[in-house]
């Protein structure tokens, strides 16, 4: 969530930096609903990671709540980090933004520590059995 948000941030002080038309991108209604979305879909994953931490510290086992946190947010990540790119056009491709950086790490989000994959093996196995 930390790859997401920072990438988010990025992305809002650009799109007020730059201008094009004579205007900021900020001013783009296209660009801002990529940014309301983009906020949206980490506040989701924000408030289902803060609820099954509350259900673990209450003493509840979770490992099926905790595989869909794992998998969404790495899946939202993934999928905000690369329109942080998108927004920074041909330039957040290079190395010049931090957004390149922000993306590649979200990407391996999905890969490592439990893979996407096996996120969906645990919470299907809790869901239809082994």
């Amino acid at each position: 969530m930390g790859l997401a948000q920072a990438a988010l941030e990025d992305s809002i002080a650009y799109l007020k930096q730059r201008v094009q038309f004579g205007h900021p991108l900020a001013d783009f209604q296209h660009l801002r609903f990529k940014v309301a979305d983009m906020a949206a879909q980490i506040e989701a994953s924000r408030a289902l990671m803060y609820h099954v931490c509350t259900q673990i510290d209450s003493g509840a086992r979770c490992d099926k709540e905790a595989a869909m946190v794992k998998y969404l947010a790495a899946e939202m990540a993934e999928k905000v980090t690369s329109e942080a790119v998108q927004i920074h056009g041909g330039a957040g491709y290079t190395k010049d933004f931090a957004v390149e950086r922000h993306w590649r790490d979200a990407r391996l989000t999905k890969i490592f520590e439990g893979s996407s994959e096996i996120q969906m093996r645990i919470i299907s196995d809790e869901l239809l059995g082994r």
